[in-house]
């Protein structure tokens, strides 16, 4: 597993090789990066990420339609779980430390995206 955190350790080759692309737009004096990535069942992915705000934007398109648009703020890294098949992951903070926030995405063979919230306290019995 690779970390790559947004604003200290920005690796846009890493992320060349994530995506298998190159960025779709650049705005490096902004901080901008945005990569665009379409699999076999005409499913979209475009993902933008602004290293100098911590912000992560998401839309999914399914036959060119826009059927999901998920924005992320306050992300400090994240995480390359998988080149090959492009597995990576990112953590939404809280204030509340006992709540945590994931997002996955997988990006091949197919493209998929999973955002799951889960308390991290002990059960009470």
């Amino acid at each position: 597993m690779e970390t790559i955190k947004l604003q200290s350790d920005w690796d846009s080759l890493a992320l060349i090789e994530l995506f298998c692309t190159e960025p779709q737009t650049v705005r490096a004096q902004d901080g901008y990066w945005c990569y665009e990535v379409t699999d076999t069942s005409d499913t979209t992915l475009k993902f933008g990420v602004n290293t100098i705000t911590e912000s992560i934007q998401i839309e999914l398109k399914l036959a060119g339609e826009s059927k999901a648009i998920l924005s992320f703020e306050l992300i400090e890294s994240i995480e390359i779980i998988d080149y090959h098949q492009g597995k990576f992951s990112f953590i939404v903070p809280r204030d509340n430390q006992a709540i945590k926030t994931v997002i996955n995405i997988e990006l091949r063979p197919k493209i998929q995206v999973h955002c799951s919230t889960l308390s991290l306290s002990p059960q009470k019995n």
